[in-house]
């Protein structure tokens, strides 16, 4: 112990003391009048108590904001708590907030823990992240949490709204279910003046008591809890709006997107046209990353979904159907993001950006497509060549990142569902045909078998919802011309002249869980075109992989991330028993024999031959069974 850890040491000490001793309400400072009026020894007894802890832990409370704040913070530096004093202090803070949040200082303690949201240390977001979850989950007055939302805005409104996405977070974290919505005052005024003044005396008098006897049972209105949901919605959506238009980065911006998504059906709906507009714009601008786009679609068709939302519902979503079109296309390689004219790459560079990952099908003919273009003197651009053969860090927009493939395939499905699924009336048959194309590519172009799986459960839904696609399994039709695979609209990119070939290459997958979903699509199809829609609905398709079966309808039921995992433990639980049955298998004595020389120069280098050559053996036998 160094004498540098000894005030961390008490406070820690204090703190536990006082988190037992401390009462569950708000002590009242007593008046002059008060402390002069005559009072029981006991009453006296335990308003002097009150006070002395009223006053020792309010010493205490400046001795943790001294500790907390001793270090200097620049206007351009994040607070950040890299001593190990600093962290238990931090941690006496939240644990007093988080098991008295009714007492006095709350305010207080809270405009000092906050600003820790905003730390680059992961310890520090995640430990001031959960407590202030678990004061807005116990919070049953919702005067705890409005304080929390103002202390989080007035902090942002400090940093100019840069911030991190744990303060974004947080601010999603507050419970919300109803909201005071505008009535007409004109009605209630009316309904005043009908009552005589004797009425209107009384229900005076009844209101007087009500609120008194609430104060007294420590209860509250369901009236005032919706005023302080509303003033609470108000903070949040007033950061989230900003930070929009500001033009946030990646991180932030999915932050607030997540945000906007769980309050989209408590939007006023004088808000739904603007924000609607503010979402259009982030998704047509060329600095926006392909998952933070379908992120704004998801949350616009969501707030377009809300029955409470009345102008929206006459909204157009057509403009949201085309984006996600686009974003599909994008997924696919066969459509560019907005781009600059001189920064447009050819349809090559973009190919093999795209599809540029192992173990798919569609990598292997891009990259076969790819060396014959550059052999033949089709792609001699040496800037273009040099794209395609990097990474592609600087073409994020471009290439679907493997870390982010489930995130995205989530938001995908859950924006098809809003789209196709919950509107299949209002859904036109090019529009449902051309997704269901490039549904089926974006599952060609995904090496997680969980992800193509889930792409795959939620085309065979596609098909039991809409007969007509039995026409993409005729590969002889050709409706008004050639499939335009390149176009962004589906009404216009001619869906139905296409068909299928993709489930062919999937048929050849790595997985068998993929294999077998590519057949039972494949089937549906064939007993579509042969008997009609109606007998291949009858179909009861059953899904197994190893020793594990499970029907598609089961998994249609389920949502898009449940499934997906669902799917993840079916491929983990085959994974597993494929390796049992391959390390049961025996291993066969090796028949190799080592030449005279070989021995004769080990035995003039000072090496044993016998254990070398056993070794050796094994190793040439492992090399030679793979």
């Amino acid at each position: 112990m160094t004498l540098a850890s000894i005030p961390s040491i008490l406070l820690a000490s204090l703190c536990v003391v006082f988190k037992d001793i401390l009462p569950a309400y708000k002590i009242r400072p007593l008046t002059d009048t008060e402390k002069s009026q005559p009072m029981k020894k006991e009453t006296r007894k335990i308003r002097f108590f009150e006070e002395n802890l009223l006053s020792y832990y309010k010493k205490y409370i400046v001795a943790l904001q001294s500790s907390l704040t001793e270090r200097p913070k620049s206007d351009q530096e994040v607070k950040q708590c890299p001593q190990v004093e600093q962290r238990v202090v931090l941690n006496c803070a939240c644990q007093l907030l988080e098991s008295h949040p009714n007492f006095n200082f709350f305010d207080e303690l809270l405009s000092t823990v906050v600003p820790y949201l905003n730390s680059p240390n992961v310890w520090v977001q995640s430990l001031v992240l959960s407590t202030i979850r678990c004061v807005l989950k116990s919070d049953r007055d919702g005067d705890a949490s409005l304080l929390v939302c103002r202390t989080l805005h007035s902090f942002c409104r400090k940093r100019s709204y840069k911030v991190r996405p744990p303060v974004i977070k947080a601010l999603a974290s507050v419970p919300i279910t109803e909201i005071e919505h505008d009535g007409n005052p004109r009605r209630t005024q009316e309904e005043r003046m009908k009552l005589s003044r004797k009425e209107r005396k009384a229900n005076k008098l009844q209101k007087k008591f009500e609120k008194a006897m609430a104060e007294t049972d420590a209860t509250q209105s369901h009236e005032r809890r919706k005023k302080l949901n509303t003033l609470m919605l108000n903070e949040i959506l007033f950061v989230f709006f900003k930070i929009l238009k500001m033009g946030a980065t990646s991180e932030l911006l999915s932050a607030v997107l997540d945000g906007l998504s769980i309050y989209a059906n408590l939007i006023n709906v004088v808000y739904v046209d603007s924000l609607l507009s503010i979402l259009n714009s982030l998704i047509s601008n060329e600095s926006t990353g392909l998952l933070d786009s379908l992120n704004c679609v998801h949350t616009a068709l969501k707030i377009l979904n809300n029955p409470a939302s009345g102008s929206a519902l006459e909204s157009d979503p057509t403009r949201f159907y085309n984006h996600l079109y686009s974003l599909l296309g994008r997924m696919v390689g066969v459509s560019a993001p907005p781009q600059k004219t001189q920064l447009r790459a050819s349809h090559i560079t973009f190919l093999s950006g795209a599809y540029g990952r192992p173990i798919t099908p569609a990598s292997i003919a891009v990259s076969q497509c790819t060396h014959r273009a550059i052999i033949t003197g089709q792609h001699n651009d040496a800037e273009e060549n040099k794209q395609a053969t990097e990474s592609g860090s600087s073409r994020t927009n471009i290439r679907v990142n493997l870390l982010k493939t489930e995130e995205l395939t989530d938001v995908m499905l859950s924006c098809l569902n809003l789209l196709l699924i919950h509107r299949k009336r209002d859904v036109s048959t090019n529009r449902v045909l051309g997704f269901v194309k490039r549904l089926i590519g974006a599952a060609l172009t995904m090496s997680e078998p969980s992800c193509a799986g889930a792409v795959l459960v939620r085309l065979h839904h596609l098909f039991r919802l809409f007969p007509q696609c039995e026409v993409l399994f005729d590969s002889e039709t050709e409706i008004g011309g050639a499939y335009k695979p390149d176009v962004d609209d589906p009404e216009i990119c001619l869906p139905a002249s296409s068909c299928l070939w993709e489930l062919a290459l999937l048929h050849r997958h790595f997985s068998p869980l993929v294999q077998n979903l590519a057949k039972a699509a494949s089937q549906w199809g064939r007993v579509a075109v042969l008997s009609g829609s109606t007998e291949a609905s009858l179909l009861k398709n059953h899904l197994r992989v190893g020793s594990v079966e499970m029907s598609i309808e089961q998994l249609i039921q389920l949502s898009p991330s449940e499934c997906r995992v669902k799917l993840a433990e079916l491929e983990q639980s085959w994974s597993t028993q494929r390796c049992v049955k391959i390390s049961k298998k025996r291993s066969r004595r090796s028949s190799y024999c080592c030449s005279d020389w070989l021995k004769e120069l080990l035995v003039g280098a000072g090496i044993e031959s016998s254990g070398f050559l056993s070794e050796f053996s094994t190793k040439k036998l492992k090399l030679t069974n793979t």
